[in-house]
């Protein structure tokens, strides 16, 4: 009988969760105890376990990425993250990425048809929950409920990773490991974030990172990436003819992307269309988008600058835009690398001097 990727998933989160509660249900029989205090020491152990095995899980990427010869850019934990600087300073930022609950991206060894590395990078986190897990469990689960709540957390946490789901780390794996035209995108996701961490823009990256390339064997979100990549420099060059063919390819194929591409293209295609076509009626339905609204939420350049156009061009409200270019120019310093920050500013000052010269001609 052939199983669906999904129903595989869910059997195993489950066999992990009952594997939790099944230790504590014998926990409990042997010691024929129930107090408040073991229940709160129970759900206290599963949310400190959880939050350090993502600790674990990222730092494992650091880890086997240096290995393999990686170096570090940024290491994030849910909203906090420390970015490695050109000076070799640390910096902290606070970026939420929907979707994900840590990050650790690293700049990659230079780029070699056929071998490059990415498999221990991309598996390091995985690793690194797995081998703890362990050493805790040889040495401490026969005597402490919490070490075993520790080491099945773990467990949950390998899993879900490593099964190809969503954008995961197995789905990664998986998505690069099909072809060399995959793995040459993943190269470019990782050069890319390190070449902005070191202040160039996107018009400033060789053109080769631009340059579409073959959908082998199939499309995936390596592939959307660079489609993204291609929106960054269409809108640093204020290209918004081209920018708004990208965002329309990507709108009709929207139900097909990853969620945090789909509210991106959301966001990008609201800026895109009041610069363009104030008119068009998506903008409304997009601007209304509960996760849209969610996401403009964030204190970033790239948010008040999407404001102040919907502001300015469509709700013809020039207070109200020029409020939010200002708050924009206040978060320069926390924008999660040099190379964003430099574009975000320079299509700040390109809507503020549209928003004046209009307004006084």
């Amino acid at each position: 009988m052939k199983m669906k990727l999904k129903q595989v998933f869910s059997i195993l989160v489950m066999l992990v969760v009952g594997g939790v509660s099944g230790y504590f249900a014998g926990y409990l029989l042997a010691d024929n105890t129930l107090s408040g205090f073991d229940i709160v020491v129970f759900f206290f152990a599963i949310g400190i376990s959880f939050v350090l095995h993502v600790i674990i899980h990222e730092a494992g990427h650091g880890i086997f990425g240096q290995l393999t010869g990686y170096k570090m850019v940024s290491y994030r934990i849910f909203s906090f993250m420390w970015v490695w600087q050109q000076d070799g300073t640390i910096v902290f930022r606070r970026l939420k990425v929907p979707g994900t609950l840590g990050q650790c991206l690293m700049a990659p060894p230079p780029y070699q048809k056929g071998r490059f590395p990415f498999r221990l990078y991309l598996l390091g986190g995985v690793l690194a929950n797995i081998v703890t897990s362990s050493i805790i469990g040889i040495l401490l689960v026969p005597h402490s409920m919490i070490a075993a709540v520790f080491v099945l957390t773990g467990i949950f946490i390998a899993v879900t990773n490593v099964f190809p789901m969503g954008f995961n780390d197995g789905m990664s794996l998986k998505i690069a490991s099909s072809s060399e035209e995959q793995q040459f995108l993943l190269y470019v996701q990782f050069e890319v974030n390190y070449q902005l961490n070191q202040g160039l823009t996107y018009m400033q990256l060789p053109d080769s990172y631009f340059d579409l390339m073959p959908t082998e064997p199939k499309q995936t979100y390596f592939n959307e990436y660079q489609q993204f990549l291609q929106i960054a420099r269409l809108a640093e060059a204020f290209d918004w003819t081209g920018l708004n063919n990208i965002l329309e390819s990507l709108w009709s194929q929207l139900d097909n992307l990853i969620e945090i591409y789909q509210i991106e293209v959301k966001k990008e295609l609201i800026f895109s269309l009041s610069i363009t076509h104030p008119d068009d009626p998506r903008i409304t339905q997009l601007w209304t988008d509960k996760k849209v609204k969610m996401s403009l939420k964030q204190p970033l350049m790239g948010n008040k600058r999407i404001e102040a156009a919907y502001y300015y061009f469509v709700k013809h409200d020039p207070q109200s835009a020029l409020d939010c270019l200002k708050a924009g120019k206040k978060l320069v310093n926390k924008a999660p690398n040099a190379g964003d920050a430099k574009v975000e500013m320079k299509l700040n000052d390109w809507l503020y001097e549209k928003f004046y010269c209009n307004d006084h001609t």
